[in-house]
């Protein structure tokens, strides 16, 4: 999915700056509604929801449609939230940051083709509240953009795991999303810190990004993946916790092969 790939969500609360990304041929700008803020990547938390909502109606055999409906509560068990006044109150922070969040980028379809588009991260939302005796029970309705509802329904979601929602630092969690969508079921992944720090969003300045990636290959507590700094060629590696799956072992064999090939091209250039 392309929030997977791209940095739609901001990593602090409050961001307003205009955020423009180029991957490629590819330009995303990002904005926000004025004096409300980008919708952060624990925003992102009710988006997700929602799509996993949606997925299991598809799995099912159950009617869909845009418009997902759930209780507050189920949403803060599902997500690892407090269940507060204060939750209630960031809940529907978050929905406006949703709401109000732009997303401008072309589609290149050929050398002599392409398009321009604009989208929201959803489309409207309401909270809809009823006072049976003493008990007031709240539901949320969210209608996802047709954009996002027609990759959902035409394609194969990636499935995160639920320890996701136990990450409490939003660098981290952008790793991880980066790491599930290129490294998947694969062996391993192997980027340059540079065009990582491009992919995570982060407005914190390179030397303070490589901190946190240097920090967190320590801690290695990433759910699914081990992530690895090497600090002489600033590479940064995702390697996948299940080593069992097809893809993990076939990924695994090619590897093995390029370090062969290696070691004979040096073996060759010292004769």
């Amino acid at each position: 999915m392309a929030s997977m790939e791209h940095p739609f969500f901001a990593l602090k609360a409050g961001d307003t700056k205009v955020r423009q990304y180029k991957n490629g041929n590819v330009t995303v700008t990002i904005r926000s509604s004025a004096g409300i803020g980008l919708a952060t990547i624990f925003d992102k938390d009710i988006w997700i929801y929602a799509i996993s909502k949606l997925q299991e109606a598809i799995n099912n055999d159950q009617p869909i449609s845009r418009t997902v409906a759930f209780t507050p509560y189920d949403f803060f068990v599902t997500t690892n939230r407090a269940k507060s006044g204060r939750a209630y109150d960031d809940l529907e922070k978050a929905l406006s940051r949703l709401k109000g969040t732009s997303i401008k980028t072309n589609i290149i379809y050929s050398q002599d083709e392409q398009e321009t588009i604009e989208f929201g991260l959803i489309d409207s939302w309401r909270i809809v509240e009823k006072q049976k005796g003493k008990l007031e029970i709240g539901m949320v309705e969210v209608t996802l953009p047709d954009w996002l509802y027609q990759a959902i329904t035409k394609t194969k979601v990636l499935q995160i795991s639920p320890d996701y929602f136990r990450i409490r630092k939003a660098i981290d969690r952008r790793l991880y999303e980066i790491a599930r969508k290129h490294c998947g079921s694969q062996h391993e992944f192997t980027i340059s810190l540079d065009k990582l720090y491009s992919k995570t969003g982060s407005t914190a300045v390179l030397s303070k990004f490589k901190f946190n990636v240097k920090q967190l290959s320590k801690t290695n507590d990433l759910p699914d993946y081990e992530i690895m700094l090497d600090l002489t060629t600033d590479k940064v590696t995702f390697k996948n916790r299940n080593q069992n799956t097809p893809q993990a072992e076939a990924s695994c064999k090619r590897e093995k092969g390029k370090r062969e090939v290696h070691k004979i091209k040096k073996q060759l250039l010292k004769k």
